[in-house]
């Protein structure tokens, strides 16, 4: 019998309780510009909560599960599979922070999945669930209630953008034994057949969409390594980059990649169309695992699980630097949290002793 963690209900507001911001001041975020106040007093940019959100009935099958949080029309879905290995459970929230439908949340697809990942890819859910050597491809009905199987692909891996698209291609990025392939849809969804990208085998990967192309990075035991699929540019490093997220901002053609080193967190700069496009290796911070990373159209957010076993996010500067502030309370395992840009918000998102809970990011100024 599957035990489940039942959730306690937390509320608590800052800068507002609604996700997508409807209800909130027009900047929902504070003053996000650098400069003054009007008495001319220079402020400096803090992250801090500013709300947070629990569901006290919807069920988990485990707190050592992997999760994913996909940006709805006017929402988010919440999914999770058990790191162990079971179904894809998920449930739908709306723009107030409240699960649509039943407050249990669903079995979305069955199975003994270890792992997740999921994007909005042209208007459609799309799901990637590890399942032993293979990776499940499935596009799920916007309420959860169905789902499609769009192709079986072969690895261990997944990357966190599912499905991304390459010079008008749709493609799904997978890594294991084989190195790591490259999976195609045609404009009706049908799989078109999987191509070697490299044969260096990973012990890891990340991805994200760049443009119309799709930036795939991957680390092996020695090495980091990053590929944009459509330009067909690839770049390496000699040294892992472990547990990696990659974030990209388009408009400055560069990105950042966030990775453990020993049991610190690391940062590269990508730099596209320079000579090595993983421009270098950077000290982010000590005593951290699990980094995460996503990007708001003006800044990248990152966060990392800490010593203590608190989530510590915050917002990198330009000068490399995380400014950053702990989120104490919030305590989930390796894979068990997400931190996504969702409806105007960034937003951490995770699975602990007390079940499904989030906390909502804004800066102030001190």
């Amino acid at each position: 019998m599957r035990s489940f963690f039942a959730i306690s209900l937390a509320l608590i507001t800052g800068c507002g309780d609604n996700l997508s911001g409807g209800d909130e001041p027009q900047d929902e975020h504070g003053d996000l510009t650098d400069g003054a106040h009007d008495d001319g007093v220079v402020g400096r940019l803090v992250p801090e909560v500013c709300a947070s959100r629990a569901w006290p009935e919807a069920l988990v099958e485990a707190k050592d599960s992997d999760l994913a949080v996909v940006q709805m029309t006017n929402g988010a879905a919440v999914l999770a599979v058990p790191k162990t290995g079971g179904d894809l459970r998920g449930f739908l929230i709306d723009g107030r922070g409240l699960i649509m439908g039943d407050p249990l949340g669903m079995k979305v697809i069955g199975g003994k999945f270890t792992g997740v990942s999921a994007t909005m890819t042209d208007g459609r859910l799309i799901v990637g669930l590890v399942d032993g050597g293979n990776i499940a491809v499935n596009v799920v009905r916007d309420d959860l209630g169905d789902f499609r199987s769009l192709a079986t692909v072969p690895g261990s891996f997944v990357g966190d953008s599912t499905v991304m698209h390459a010079r008008g291609n749709r493609i799904t990025a997978t890594g294991g034994t084989t190195g790591m392939m490259m999976s195609t849809f045609d404009s009706a969804w049908a799989p078109m057949g999987s191509e070697l990208i490299a044969r260096s085998v990973p012990t890891g990967m990340t991805t994200t969409a760049y443009g119309n192309d799709a930036m795939v990075a991957w680390t092996t035991e020695g090495e980091c390594h990053l590929q944009r699929v459509a330009s067909n540019i690839h770049s390496e490093q000699d040294f892992p980059c472990k547990a990696g997220r990659l974030a990209a901002d388009y408009g400055s053609r560069s990105g950042q990649l966030v990775y453990e080193a020993g049991e610190d967190i690391l940062l590269s700069n990508i730099l596209a169309s320079s000579h090595n496009e993983i421009a270098n290796q950077l000290f982010l911070a000590t005593g951290g695992r699990s980094p995460r990373i996503a990007f708001d159209g003006q800044r990248f957010w990152i966060s990392y699980i800490n010593i203590h076993n608190d989530i510590v996010v915050g917002f990198l500067d330009d000068k490399n630097n995380l400014v950053s502030t702990a989120v104490e309370g919030m305590r989930p395992m390796q894979d068990a949290y997400e931190l996504a840009f969702v409806n105007g918000g960034v937003w951490l998102y995770a699975v602990d002793e007390t079940g499904f809970n989030a906390s909502r990011l804004c800066l102030t100024r001190q």
